[in-house]
Parts: C-alpha cells; sequence; structure tokens
C-alpha cells in the first residue's frame, strides 16, 4: 500500500498464582515515581541537552546532527547516504568490531537514521549500562576515521539499498527532485555512478564541516538531565555554527522513470508551508487526513476523498494522501498505485480530487481526533521521540511538550484547513512516476 499503517496493539495478559494455605499477606501502596518533565539547556559550548526522566527500564540516547542530503553539492552528491552507511565503522579510539562486539556484550543496539535535513545516532541500552552505551555513542559520532578499506566493503550495503527501495520510495524520490530540483530535491540515496566514489578526505569534510555543536543536540529518554549534561563532556565536535543554510525553492516539474511490470506508481503533490510556519503546518496535516492516509484495516480498500476518488475510476488502485514537512517547505499531495491499464484514468481522478477538496465541520473534527491518535502512537517509540525532539531543537531551538498538542491541534478552525485545500486547488503541482507509464498522463494535462 502507497500508505503507511501504524499498528500499535493493546494486549495486556495477568497470571496470578494463589496458594490457599499462604498466610494473607498486609499490601502496602507502592510509591509510584512520577515522570520529569521535559528539560533543554544550551551548553557554553553551543551544544543542546534535551532529556525526559520517566525511569523506563530502557535508556534511549541519540545524538542529532544538522546535517543530510540538502547538504550536499553537486560534487558531493550522495555522501550523506555514504555517511548513513559507515555509521558504527572504525573511529580513531574503537575499531568496528570492538564497537559491535562491546554494544552486543551489554545488550545495546545502535542505529542512524537520516532525513533531508538531519542525521541521528541512536542508542539503547538498559539503565545500568547507559555509560557503556554512551561512550560508543559519542565515539560514533565524533571520533570517525573513514579508513579507505573499510570505505570500500560497505559498497555492497549501499547497493543493496538502492536495489531494495520500493517502487513508491523511488517516485517520492523523484516528486522531491523535480519539485526543488536541489537542495530539498538531492535524494536520500546515492545515485548507483556514485557508489564507491566518496572517500576518506571527501567524508572527513564534510563532517568537519557540518558536526558542529551549534548544528547538533544530545538527547536522551529515560535519563536525567544531569547526567546527559555530564555525558556531553564526551562529544567531541568543533565549536560554531557551521555553513548557513539555502533555502530552496519551490520549482515544479515531473519526472518518470519506466521500468516496466504490471503497475504504475505516481506521487503527487504541491507546494505547502514549512514547520515554521506552525498553524499553516498544522493545518496541512489536517488536510492530509480529510483526503486520507489509506486503509486502517487490514485488506480495506482505504478511506478518505482520495480513496473515493480512485476507487471510482476502473480498475484496481489505492490512493493515500502524502505531506512531507521540513523546516521551510513542504510538499502535500497524493500517492498513487495502480494496475497499469488503468493508471491514467485513476491519476487523473485523484489530481481532479486534490484540485476540488472541500472539508466540512465534521472531516476536520474527525481529522484532529486522528491526528492526535497517530501522535501519540508515534511518540510510544522512544526512538521515534528522540527523532521528533531533535528535529524540533534544530529548527526552532526549543521542543513543544506533548501536554501542548491537543490545545494547538483543537485551536484550528475548519477556515484554517478550508484555506489550505483552497490553496492546493490552484497550487502548481510536480509529478515523481515509476513502474508502466504507459497510460499515465503527463503533468501538463492534468
Amino acid at each position: 500500500m502507497a500508505s503507511r499503517i501504524v499498528k500499535s496493539p493493546v494486549v495486556q495478559t495477568t497470571a496470578k498464582r494463589q496458594f490457599a494455605a499462604q498466610a494473607a499477606v498486609a499490601r502496602s501502596e507502592r510509591e509510584l515515581v512520577k515522570a520529569e518533565p521535559l528539560k533543554v539547556s544550551t551548553l557554553k559550548n553551543g551544544l543542546t541537552v534535551a532529556s525526559i526522566e520517566n525511569h523506563s527500564p530502557v535508556a534511549t540516547l541519540g545524538v542529532v546532527i544538522k546535517a543530510g542530503s540538502r547538504n550536499e553539492t553537486y560534487d558531493n552528491a550522495g555522501i550523506s547516504h555514504s555517511l548513513r552507511i559507515a555509521a558504527g565503522l572504525a573511529t580513531k579510539n574503537n575499531s568496528a568490531f570492538g564497537i559491535c562486539r562491546n554494544l552486543q556484550q551489554v545488550g545495546s543496539s545502535m542505529v542512524c537514521t537520516q532525513g533531508r535535513e538531519h542525521t541521528l545516532y541512536t542508542v539503547q541500552a538498559t539503565r545500568d549500562q547507559t555509560d557503556i552505551a554512551v561512550e560508543y555513542l559519542t565515539d560514533v559520532v565524533s571520533n570517525q576515521a573513514f579508513k579507505p578499506w573499510e570505505l570500500e566493503r560497505s559498497s555492497p550495503r549501499m547497493k543493496l539499498e538502492l536495489a531494495s527501495r520500493s517502487p513508491a520510495t523511488q517516485a517520492v524520490e523523484l516528486l522531491h527532485q523535480a519539485a526543488f530540483r536541489s537542495g530539498l530535491g538531492n535524494s536520500l540515496y546515492a545515485a548507483p555512478n556514485k557508489v564507491g566514489s566518496h572517500g576518506t578526505a571527501q567524508l572527513s569534510q564534510f563532517v568537519s564541516k557540518h558536526f558542529t555543536t551549534n548544528r547538533a543536540a544530545l538527547l536522551g529518554i529515560g535519563v536525567s538531565h544531569s547526567a546527559l549534561t555530564k555525558f556531553a563532556d564526551l562529544l567531541h565536535l568543533d565549536t560554531g555554527a557551521g555553513p548557513a543554510g539555502t533555502a530552496s525553492k519551490y520549482s515544479g516539474g515531473e519526472l518518470r522513470v519506466e521500468t516496466g511490470g504490471g503497475l504504475a506508481y505516481v506521487a503527487l503533490a504541491a507546494d505547502t508551508a514549512g514547520v515554521v510556519n506552525v498553524a499553516d503546518c498544522m493545518a496541512a496535516l489536517l488536510l492530509q487526513r480529510v483526503l486520507g492516509m489509506g486503509a486502517n484495516v487490514k485488506y480495506g480498500t482505504g478511506q478518505g476523498k482520495l480513496a473515493q476518488a480512485a476507487g471510482a475510476a476502473s480498475g484496481n488502485a489505492a490512493a493515500s494522501a502524502i505531506c512531507q514537512m521540513y523546516s521551510d517547505a513542504g510538499l502535500l499531495g497524493a500517492m498513487v498505485v495502480a494496475e497499469a491499464a488503468s493508471a491514467g484514468k485513476v491519476v487523473e481522478a485523484v489530481a481532479a480530487a486534490l484540485r476540488s477538496a472541500t472539508v466540512t465541520d465534521e472531516e476536520v473534527a474527525a481529522a484532529k481526533k486522528k491526528m492526535l491518535a497517530d501522535v501519540y502512537t508515534l511518540l510510544e517509540d522512544p526512538v521515534q521521540q528522540v527523532e521528533n525532539m531533535g528535529a524540533q531543537l534544530l529548527v526552532s531551538g526549543d521542543v513543544m511538550p506533548t501536554a501542548q498538542l491537543p490545545e494547538l491541534i483543537g485551536g484550528l478552525t475548519t477556515a484554517d484547513v478550508q484555506a489550505a485545500a483552497k490553496k492546493l486547488s490552484s497550487a502548481k503541482l510536480s509529478m515523481g512516476a515509476v513502474g508502466n507509464l504507459s497510460t499515465v498522463p503527463f503533468l501538463d494535462s492534468l
């Protein structure tokens, strides 16, 4: 399916064993330790530290850097993908085997995730092993060695990631390239001809340029703020703000890749507000839910205006709204997956639905409930919560407490969402398409 379905089963089982001969034991009230609120501070070197002490048995620590594919140039295109692949390789202090083995011995795991505007290194460990986990986390972030022979051995991993991309992912990447060309248009994946082209010197230069204290934040969930602040001493980054960012200009366009097969994958979207404009951003997210984000049940046909439009066209098809938000820009539109023979009619119907979208009070009220449920479900995962905190810190320097979300979402009106729909109806569309495109219309005919 084109949409991502978040499943959060809540299943609790309780087992009790009682002995008739056992004397009754007086029950005493157990004092529950209350979670500490979000704390954010900035150190003298410019590094931001943010923590939530929820007394979880597993601590989640992360270092987020304001560096991603958006920061690439023509000369080093694809270098962020190489950087992501290189996470966990040998550092100046530890070998790749030593990092893997020592983290494994304490039951810890380390992951590097990346967006167009940030790179996040996270590690999870039990509370009693936090000091060991954070030692290797900070070493991986600030002491990368990029040994040539290890980079060469990492090329097959990069090729595997490129080969494993789904057609829907490729369509979304083409959509960004068509919409922004450079900057936000740079792909999260390196081009096949760039695999193995990024050497030690180029990677080291990219890291030294972008991995600075003012562009980084140390994050923690399940750890006290005082302890996390002490851990910051292990992070050896150059001080400074790094290079100034360049705004991405929305251009609009179309990119098509014909790969054959029986299906067509088409991503359509228009320009929308970035996260710096909170009200317009939230209105666009509510409109996304009114348009429909795919099926909520297994084997469902989807719900929302886009699914209805796709279903009315001939053939089997699925359509869901997509909304990609960045600091200063965003994309709001639809993802369509359809049989090749009927893809043309489905894409035309979905495009018409985007152009003529209207909302009612009932739809907006339902979208608010759906959005709150989506946010709360997302934040149940501490890794996702750390990434959310880091993204907010890099954009605004602060984190919005979760308790303020109902008030923020509830403050939006039907008129706000209708304004977002009106803007979408007259906006210039962009398109990225992959698969059998024999019947898919060109953008200028939509």
